[in-house]
């Protein structure tokens, strides 16, 4: 296997260790949405957004790299390639292929569940907001009725 074959699955290699480094920490961010812990959810967003940086950096360097030595993409370039660096490329594209649709299910995970959190949350304020003297008003059929008075013209009397 020469040099260029060995460099090309070298770094799709850390495209995949960097996929396991994110898929890390998408699962501290789900124990943190759960638990609610703020500082920990404030971490692991900045910890994400460098990792995401430099998956996409690292990426972006091996497409090139494909691109400018074999003037092929990532998924024609196994035509390229010596039957046994084909071997190898082909194994490590599946591995980046499960880590990245794991990553995918993870994101979608984190999102729903903070989308049905924040849900809650609303509700929550919403009661509290009822419990404390703000009680809504209801027309007849059940629909809450929107009195506040932004955007609105008063009348007032002197």
């Amino acid at each position: 296997m020469n040099s260029s074959h060995q460099t090309l699955i070298s770094w799709n290699e850390e495209c995949i260790q960097l996929l396991e480094k994110l898929s890390l920490l998408l699962e501290r961010e789900r124990v943190a949405l759960v638990s609610f812990n703020m500082e920990q959810i404030m971490t692991s967003t900045v910890e994400k957004a460098a990792a995401v940086k430099q998956l996409s950096e690292k990426r972006n360097q091996l497409k090139k790299y494909v691109q400018v030595r074999f003037g092929k993409t990532l998924s024609e370039l196994s035509q390229e390639l010596s039957p046994e660096s084909a071997a190898l490329w082909n194994e490590s594209q599946k591995k980046w292929s499960r880590g990245w649709n794991h990553l995918v299910r993870q994101c979608e995970g984190n999102q729903g569940f903070l989308k049905h959190s924040l849900k809650n949350v609303d509700l929550l304020l919403t009661h509290l907001k009822h419990l404390f003297g703000d009680p809504g008003i209801y027309n007849q059929s059940g629909k809450r009725q929107d009195l506040s008075s932004s955007g609105k013209v008063l009348e007032g009397q002197f």
